[in-house]
């Protein structure tokens, strides 16, 4: 009876080590150069739902089955704490700005997008998520004073829409600049909160291939948002979504569908209040408007 207890215990404790060093703090790897790289090296992070908590918040996806590699951050995030580490060991050298946007979840599979001849051509699915910390001043700003262009609040849409916005290269079929464009925005609803959405596509470009980008922001604070960005190796002018497409291209859209669907973010724990850019989820914007 001993002899099987014994056995039974380290078959207990065999089963939770993996479990255990798979939730090793990053301190332990903080003497390695890239402490977050090296600990997803050592420990693979399977597909599944993940949590992260966010000050009083909580951010939560799903890393789909098929993905290639994957990543996420294992520790709560106190912003606060994070801004008063900002100082010269956190600034980028080459401009002096510092880093303030966090790895939350990333994610990845490889594509076989090639077709007869063409069978050994790829590409990548990719999905990766980060909380952007601005100055905590432009919210302070006067909005009546000479530096109202400064100002931004990210609990509002306006301030969300205005400082978000990006713009891209134009190139011609030989790969010539031809100068910058502004990205189109909208408005969609994922699981009944609001994101404002950039979308545009990168044509084939000499050696480069063609590519959809999604980029999708939402405020979680006055001075915080979170940022998903989306990018997929296939256009819908190539492969229009009312015509039959390719399998890989709708393997890929399958995992974009998966991730963005599963993606939920908290309201401050203990509020009463409703969440700034909550709304009825009857207003989810269908899928499939969503996935290229």
């Amino acid at each position: 009876m001993k002899y099987y207890s014994t056995t039974v215990a380290i078959i207990i404790v065999s089963l939770l080590i993996p479990k255990l060093l798979f939730a090793a703090d990053l301190e332990t790897y903080k003497h390695f150069r890239n402490p977050q790289e090296r600990l997803d090296q050592d420990y693979p992070v399977p597909p599944g739902s993940y949590t992260i908590r966010i000050d009083d918040r909580t951010f939560s996806m799903t890393i789909p089955e098929g993905r290639t590699a994957a990543t996420y951050n294992r520790n709560d995030i106190d912003t606060q704490n994070y801004r008063e580490q900002i100082s010269e060991a956190v600034k980028v050298l080459d401009n002096n700005i510092p880093r303030r946007m966090l790895g939350l979840i990333g994610f990845w599979r490889k594509d076989q997008t090639g077709t007869w001849p063409f069978v050994s051509t790829y590409g990548a699915t990719s999905i990766g998520t980060g909380l952007y910390l601005a100055p905590e001043w432009e919210s302070k700003i006067d909005r009546t004073s000479d530096k109202e262009s400064l100002w931004a609040d990210y609990r509002t849409l306006e301030s969300l829409v205005e400082k978000t916005k990006g713009t891209i290269q134009q190139f011609d079929a030989k790969g010539n600049r031809l100068g910058r464009k502004e990205i189109p925005r909208d408005v969609v609803v994922i699981n009944g909160r609001q994101w404002a959405r950039e979308h545009y596509e990168k044509a084939a470009i000499v050696d480069l291939p063609e590519e959809t980008v999604d980029t999708y922001y939402t405020g979680v604070s006055e001075n915080s948002y979170i940022r998903l960005i989306v990018t997929a190796p296939y256009t819908s002018s190539r492969y229009p979504k009312d015509k039959e497409r390719p399998e890989w291209v709708k393997q890929s859209s399958a995992f974009i569908a998966q991730a963005l669907t599963s993606i939920k973010i908290s309201a401050p724990a203990g509020s009463a209040e409703p969440d700034f850019f909550t709304v009825d989820e009857s207003l989810n914007t269908p899928i499939e408007m969503l996935v290229p």
